[in-house]
């Protein structure tokens, strides 16, 4: 692969340390097919990459938000199924107390 045909930047996550490092591209792709690094995004300069890494950012947040109330409403439902198993369970051994 011709690396210095390559234009633009890229965030990349250091393998090896887990830091995001910004690099030109073509620096990112070397270290990328050697697995060194994995390119996380990129952009034609600094400032577009930087704009789309604050809105992938809060797609994601966005994305674990909605997935958190998700959980939460299972939680809601089972603690709401559980405490109606509980009254139904203390009703059928009030019955059998009584006879």
């Amino acid at each position: 692969m011709e690396y210095e045909e390559l234009r633009g930047v890229a965030l990349i996550k250091d393998l090896e340390t887990g830091v995001q490092k910004i690099h030109s591209y073509s620096f990112a792709k070397f270290l990328e097919d050697r697995n060194l690094a994995e390119i996380i995004s990129m952009a034609d300069t600094i400032q577009e990459l930087m704009e789309n890494t604050r809105e992938t950012a809060h797609r994601v947040a966005q994305d674990r938000v909605y997935k958190m109330t998700m959980v939460i409403e299972r939680l809601e439902k089972l603690l709401e199924a559980n405490r109606s198993e509980k009254r139904r369970l203390l009703e059928r051994a009030k019955k059998i107390k009584i006879r």
